[in-house]
């Protein structure tokens, strides 16, 4: 019988396998450039740092590609981000690649007993949600970023 994470991390590694070939798709030469608002390299960015942020709890100072970087309970997160737009596709994608196999790793290690445990909530960002919930909101959150490049890839060829 499949269990509850095993379900979930597989999930997440299909995801992640999807947006990870949309982002291959992009030519280096193309990949910091905006397209509709974000660059291939931000949207590679924004899942690694809120999948860190979120369902991995990383509270390091680190974050640039959060999306809420105006916002003021974001301020005591900011800092050097551990890769930039401009440090290349291999480097973003390795960071989206390492990022999402600790995820995977940490759901499949959970018990039972931790699905409820309270994770943060971009929802109410100082606030918590149940860790099964929010796990699931975050592979969502992935999908539409995949959605959103694959859409901006289209509007300029």
């Amino acid at each position: 019988m499949t269990t509850v994470q095993a379900f979930l991390a597989d999930a997440y590694e299909q995801e992640l396998a999807a947006l990870r070939a949309a982002l291959d798709a992009v030519p280096d030469s193309e990949f910091a450039a905006p397209r509709l608002g974000h660059s291939p390299a931000w949207h590679a960015l924004h899942i690694a740092e809120w999948l860190r942020f979120f369902a991995l709890q990383d509270l390091s100072p680190t974050y640039a590609h959060l999306g809420w970087e105006d916002s003021a309970w974001i301020g005591e997160f900011l800092g050097t981000p551990r890769i930039t737009e401009t440090d290349g596709k291999a480097a973003i994608l390795a960071e989206l690649d390492q990022v999402g196999s600790v995820l995977i790793a940490n759901i499949r290690g959970l018990r039972d007993d931790e699905l409820n445990d309270p994770l943060r909530s971009p929802a109410a960002p100082t606030g918590t949600r149940e860790r099964l919930a929010g796990l699931n909101l975050h592979l969502r959150h992935a999908a539409y970023h995949r959605g959103q490049l694959k859409q901006a890839l289209k509007s300029q060829v």
